[in-house]
């Protein structure tokens, strides 16, 4: 590996780093242990149907060091509101949030680090939501969600405003397309 190589693969992993520590300051989650995925991991971040009744851990999603600048993570847990400080890797993916349609662009991983089978049935129970924050207010275009979850976007921070109905999966949001300011998980 010549110099040159070595630089640019330091500048990459300094520029994923930069990038992940913004990502969390921007979803409000402080603390060394909220930390993108590994950087040895070179797959691309791979969009999957799950059709099966196991539980999709955040260590199945392997999201590679690239991508790692633009995955945010942002753990919830039951009756709260807001990022909670948790490693990624730990308990359920419940959602993600995507910049674009069809699943494209950065994308917002809702994990519970509490969950071993899912969200319960119903969407009249609180199982945790966030606001986006500053960098990712307005800027979500379609939804998936996991382990049995649903989730509900509104236009205003903390949960207040417009809002949609609950939703399993939208490869496009519609009307409501980069109006999200806040969720929550059901």
């Amino acid at each position: 590996m010549t110099i040159t190589t070595q630089r640019r693969n330091v500048r990459a992993r300094l520029a994923a780093v930069v990038g992940g520590l913004a990502a969390i300051t921007a979803l409000g989650v402080a603390g060394p242990t909220a930390t993108a995925a590994p950087a040895d991991d070179p797959a691309p971040v791979q969009v999957q149907r799950v059709d099966s009744d196991a539980p999709v851990m955040v260590e199945d999603l392997k999201i590679s060091a690239t991508a790692a600048s633009t995955t945010y993570y942002c753990a919830v847990l039951d009756g709260t509101f807001g990022c909670k400080n948790a490693k990624p890797g730990t308990g359920l993916v419940v959602a993600r949030l995507y910049q674009n349609k069809d699943y494209g662009g950065f994308q917002v991983v809702v994990f519970n680090p509490k969950y071993k089978v899912g969200c319960t049935s119903g969407t009249g129970d609180n199982e945790g939501g966030a606001n986006l924050g500053t960098a990712l207010s307005n800027r979500i275009s379609s939804v998936k969600t996991y382990n049995g979850c649903d989730v509900r976007l509104y236009n205003g921070n903390n949960k207040t405003g417009a809002y949609t109905g609950f939703i399993d999966k939208d490869s496009y949001l519609g009307s409501f397309n980069d109006r999200a300011n806040s969720f929550r998980i059901s």
